[in-house]
């Protein structure tokens, strides 16, 4: 028989984690903290450095997806949890929301948005039509517009009973 080391096999790690790891523990230049890292995962830095450079265990996989999951660990998210049915529990009295609700309360904003984007369209409109020369100059075509119907309504072709009063012929003969 062959003698088995006791070094585990590790598979590498994944690119999830690696993001994951960056997010969280990022050095301010192309690495990570190590020390912090290390402190968060209750390793040593050697050790994260070691899963960096070569390979990590199935749990830091799970313990990344997990994480990058979870609710942040902010001021603004304070007092936000999870109930053991997947409603998301809030700081306020009575105010818990299931899934639904949260994807209703963001389509609700987006038409809100939809509809203050297009009342702003619609009262710019408005406003354009409001403008005096603009409506200086849409009386002065409704003027002449009036004065054409008049001179039509005058014109000898059309006889005040809705009848011709000369023909036309005879009426553009006598104009030459």
């Amino acid at each position: 028989m062959t003698n088995k080391s006791n070094k585990k096999e590790f598979n590498p790690m994944k690119t999830s984690t690696r993001k994951w790891f960056v997010a969280m523990f990022t050095n301010g230049t192309d690495g990570i903290n190590y020390d912090e890292a290390a402190k968060y995962c209750g390793v040593s830095p050697r050790t994260v450095r070691y899963w960096w450079s070569t390979s990590c265990p199935p749990w830091i996989d799970r313990l990344a997806y997990f994480a990058s999951r979870s609710i942040p660990d902010t001021k603004d998210w304070k007092g936000f949890s999870f109930s053991h049915d997947g409603k998301l529990l809030t700081p306020y009295k009575d105010h818990s929301f299931t899934g639904g609700q949260l994807l209703m309360v963001f389509f609700d904003k987006q038409f809100n948005r939809f509809d203050r984007v297009e009342k702003q369209k619609l009262s710019e409109q408005v406003d354009s039509l409001r403008n005096d020369e603009e409506a200086a100059a849409i009386r002065e075509e409704l003027d002449v517009i009036i004065s054409t119907l008049s001179k039509l309504k005058q014109s000898p072709i059309v006889a005040p009973k809705k009848q011709f009063a000369t023909s036309a012929k005879r009426t553009l003969k006598r104009s030459k």
